[in-house]
């Protein structure tokens, strides 16, 4: 009768895994990796950093407010809490949305305080290596430019970076009443 001893059985396969094993990769191997989320504002295709961005969503009802500038589209209440939505096309291109239910929203927080950004179009999640950042200057609308951080392009398509903080901190984003 041939017994084995489960024992020297299992340090054996332990020694096949050990040697057949491939490295894990260390801290240096790691690539760094950008992660943003692209949007389309009018013509322009841009790209904000993922820490801005609170969330996405369709465009809830919404109640409109009197009394305030044209790209204010109005208030609604999301889970329980009032979130301004405000038209970003309107707002930075002067031409507000035709049909504002179509579009979608990126939500952001600024000091505590949520606002939904409306805008034409969510390209979803898009990731870029260090080595992707570029040098060119970002063909985009000139009332953009001041907020474009810095550009990432790939596969001949360049995505702006567009800065929430940066928008949010400007005097005119917060002057809403007419």
């Amino acid at each position: 009768m041939n017994t084995v001893d489960p024992f020297n059985v299992l340090l054996d396969f332990e020694k096949r895994c050990r040697s057949n094993a491939g490295r894990l990769p260390s801290a240096g191997d790691v690539e760094d990796k950008w992660v943003g989320v692209g949007f389309r504002l009018g013509k322009d295709k841009l790209i904000a950093d993922m820490t801005e961005v609170g969330e996405i969503l369709d465009v809830p009802d919404f109640t409109k407010v009197p009394g305030v500038k044209s790209w204010v589209v109005g208030i609604a209440n999301v889970r329980g809490s009032l979130l301004p939505i405000m038209d970003l096309r309107g707002y930075m291109l002067g031409t507000d949305m035709q049909q504002r239910k179509r579009g979608r929203l990126i939500v952001i927080d600024y000091k505590g305080f949520s606002t939904g950004l409306l805008v034409d179009e969510i390209y979803g999640m898009r990731h870029f290596f260090d080595e992707d950042q570029s040098e060119e200057k970002p063909q985009v609308n000139e009332n953009v430019l001041p907020y474009i951080k810095s550009v990432y392009s790939r596969e001949n398509e360049s995505w702006p970076v567009f800065s929430f903080e940066a928008m949010a901190k400007d005097e005119r984003f917060s002057l809403v009443a007419l």
